[in-house]
């Protein structure tokens, strides 16, 4: 393996892009939280509006 100058260093690019894995993974947390807060809210919404449905 050859070791590169500090000179050259600086001019090494790449690495900084956003790969479509990231995007994906990103975009399921996202719908994760969403649907937990769309769960969560008609929850609340049934519990206060009293129409549970009764555990047999």
């Amino acid at each position: 393996m050859e070791l590169i100058e500090e000179d050259k260093l600086t001019s090494i690019s790449g690495g900084g892009s956003i790969s479509g894995t990231i995007i994906n993974a990103f975009n399921s947390i996202l719908e994760t939280i969403f649907n937990f807060g769309e769960q969560l809210g008609s929850s609340l919404r049934r519990i206060h509006s009293h129409q549970i449905c009764p555990f047999r």
